[in-house]
């Protein structure tokens, strides 16, 4: 991994040398910069590119910065660490048990054997958390696209849960909703929204004013959620502080993430 530097400004990324691509691409995330440039194209060119993208890197980096330090973040997860789940931070407790459990109720029980380390413990943790909170996504978005299948008087071929790198949502020809698994960590009201939206796509299959007045029909005003999302994409995740002994990442920072938040990508002449 190289970095673009300015000042004191280090912005890590990483290059990708595409055999199809006929110009520059950045593109910037929670997770760094990638910059994907024409196979043939020399390294001094790679820099005078990003140099002339300057303003548009540094402005980028500063919105990135700013949702990074306003994001929840985990060191531990051990008893008391907060979790967001459905748009508040949720309690954990662990416990010694037998085998790997997960209760709910006013916050996570989760019961587990004692590990070696206190990484291993962590990772146990959250591993199951996420496949239980996935679960009870699941749970929610298929009870919601039942309720707005019938609204529309549509169908619905199913429920696909899984990471989306550029939407929060999907509904093509087949009638499969799909969703970002990450809408867990926002307001359940959220979830309904991309549903309902997503579902109105099978009555209307663009973003003209007719599909807007039909989402409204069914769901009412969707203005305020419609803006959530705008406004805060970092919140659905968290960052996970890793501990002192698991080694930097990158060149100019050390956090690894579970979010990928993506900005708008830039081309450059």
């Amino acid at each position: 991994m190289t970095a673009f530097r300015l000042g004191k400004l280090c912005v890590p990324y990483t290059l990708k040398r595409s055999t199809v691509a006929t110009r520059l691409h950045i593109e910037m995330t929670l997770d760094g910069m990638r910059v994907t440039a024409p196979e043939a194209v020399k390294t001094e060119a790679i820099d005078a590119a990003l140099y002339r993208k300057r303003r548009w890197i540094v402005e980028t980096h500063a919105d990135l910065q700013s949702k990074h330090d306003n994001m929840h973040k985990i060191a531990r997860f051990r008893t008391g660490a907060k979790v967001p789940y459905w748009g508040r931070l949720t309690r954990l407790e662990t416990k010694r048990g037998t085998e790997v459990a997960i209760s709910y109720r006013n916050g996570f029980l989760v019961e587990l054997p004692e590990q070696s380390s206190a990484k291993q413990h962590d990772d146990i943790v959250e591993d199951a958390l996420r496949a239980w909170i996935r679960d009870r996504l699941v749970d929610e978005a298929k009870r919601f696209c039942r309720r707005y299948a019938a609204r529309l008087e549509t169908d619905f071929a199913g429920c696909r849960i899984s990471s989306l790198s550029t939407r929060w949502g999907s509904c093509g020809s087949s009638g499969v909703v799909s969703l970002d698994w990450h809408l867990v960590f926002g307001p359940k009201r959220v979830l309904e929204y991309v549903v309902a939206h997503e579902l109105c796509h099978r009555v209307q299959r663009n973003h003209s004013d007719a599909f807007w007045r039909v989402l409204r029909s069914v769901f009412g005003d969707y203005e305020h959620e419609h803006e959530w999302l705008m406004r805060n994409e970092h919140m659905l995740g968290y960052k996970r502080i890793p501990l002192a002994d698991d080694g930097a990442r990158g060149s100019c920072h050390n956090a690894s993430s579970s979010l990928d938040a993506v900005q708008t990508p830039e081309n450059a002449d």
